[in-house]
């Protein structure tokens, strides 16, 4: 169902909340298979190296054991981005998330977005919502085809996030369907470069039976980027 991109190896669950109650689950990911987009060749390479530029794929949380989320109830879409090619000056990437007709963003205060990156010297783990020249945007403005996901403090270059060989990006965005999916596609749009564009997907099903469902509150997610090989610094 999902194919690794690179390195990546088997996940590691990383608890974004500070503190996690004892019952808490580890909730899992629908995936979409992983995109090629672009190509390059590898900056001052001679005879020239070509390159693929970024891989990224798409996916969505499932609540425990494997269960699909229900009309109404709030879950997350992610998306993984690496970038195996070594352009000259990098990439700077245009991010948006397409979805399909009855789905729509649900960030607030219980609920936020998150954005982090693994660098590779170390490689270390780094949350973007901290950082002075990134953030991580807590509202989506429309974008030219979705809902644009800008870096709200990258203003000189409008909420672009910069990347280079090596460097990894996750990004969590809540959402909620007010009707059944079945099988419609939930979908990002990645811009690494001019006239340069590509859309991972996963398959999105939303039920329309909440019997018997238990509580998610207090169950964390988990970060395929500390999946890495080695380990970044800053997983916990």
């Amino acid at each position: 169902m999902r194919r690794l991109i690179l390195s990546l190896a088997v996940l590691v669950l990383t608890c974004l909340a500070a503190v996690r109650p004892a019952s808490a689950l580890n909730l899992r990911w629908y995936e979409g298979v992983a995109k090629s987009i672009g190509t390059n060749f590898a900056c001052l390479s001679d005879p020239p190296i070509f390159q693929i530029r970024v891989q990224a794929y798409a996916g969505y949380s499932l609540l425990p054991p494997n269960r699909t989320p229900a009309v109404g109830e709030v879950f997350y879409a992610h998306l993984v981005i690496s970038h195996p090619g070594n352009p000259c000056g990098g990439s700077v990437m245009g991010l948006e998330m397409l979805l399909p007709p009855g789905v729509t963003p649900a960030i607030t205060a219980e609920n936020p977005a998150f954005c982090f990156a693994v660098v590779p010297n170390g490689p270390r783990l780094i949350n973007l919502a901290n950082d002075s020249g990134y953030g991580c945007p807590q509202q989506l403005t429309q974008g030219l085809e979705g809902w644009a996901i800008r870096a709200p403090r990258n203003t000189a270059e409008g909420g672009a996030w910069r990347s280079a060989q090596g460097i990894w990006h996750e990004f969590l965005i809540p959402v909620v369907s007010d009707r059944p999916q079945n099988g419609t596609l939930l979908r990002f749009k990645v811009n690494p470069d001019v006239a340069v564009s590509g859309y991972p997907e996963a398959m999105l099903f939303v039920n329309n039976d909440v019997l018997f469902r238990t509580s998610s509150e207090g169950n964390v997610l988990s970060l395929d980027i500390c999946g890495l090989t080695p380990r970044p610094q800053g997983c916990q």
